[in-house]
């Protein structure tokens, strides 16, 4: 049985949903350095908003207040995306030390296995503040919370969890990590 306009039947579904660079060996991303105002560019949906405020940034008029208010957003968004890289790298390389560090928390396990053994464990480390106060997440409480882009981390959190750490060293770990703000 179908439904409605049946025009693009032929189409490729990624055009519509994108690609997983995990399971499309032959995916690429736009680079933010393509400064081409082409609209029929693939992005990846993390990469959304920095395009978005890239080309936002470029559209404004030179020397206007437009201008540097998207400056202002797009320096933000790639601080942010920097905070979020740093900061889940830091603490994989204080748990696991920097041999480890990348292999542990880039874990893809195979298809049919749980993503997490430990739900408890996830929820305590990534939780969010949605519910209340009190229930932030160790990484929130000392990292601040995923951003859009941060939420890419989610399986490197679960395989802190797999991996056995205990409360105490990753929030030893985050709040290190997280404490200085020196690499913004």
């Amino acid at each position: 049985m179908e439904y409605g306009d049946m025009s693009h039947r032929q189409d490729v579904l990624s055009t519509y949903m994108g690609g997983a660079p995990a399971a499309n060996p032959s995916y690429t991303s736009t680079s933010i350095k393509d400064n081409s105002t082409s609209s029929s560019r693939f992005v990846s949906q993390l990469d959304a908003d920095l395009v978005y405020f890239l080309h936002k940034f470029h559209g404004a008029p030179t020397g206007s207040q437009k201008k540097l208010e998207a400056r202002k957003q797009l320096l933000d968004e790639i601080a942010q995306r920097e905070h979020a890289d740093y900061s889940v790298k830091k603490i994989g390389e204080l748990l696991f030390g920097n041999e480890m560090a990348s292999k542990v928390l880039m874990n893809v396990r195979p298809p049919g296995q749980r993503l997490v053994d430990d739900w408890d464990c996830f929820k305590t480390l990534a939780s969010s503040s949605a519910n209340s106060k009190h229930n932030l997440g160790t990484y929130e409480r000392r990292c601040g919370g995923l951003s859009r882009y941060g939420r890419k981390y989610t399986r490197a959190i679960a395989n802190i969890c797999n991996a056995g750490t205990s409360m105490e060293k990753m929030d030893a770990a985050s709040n290190e990590a997280c404490s200085k703000k020196t690499h913004l």
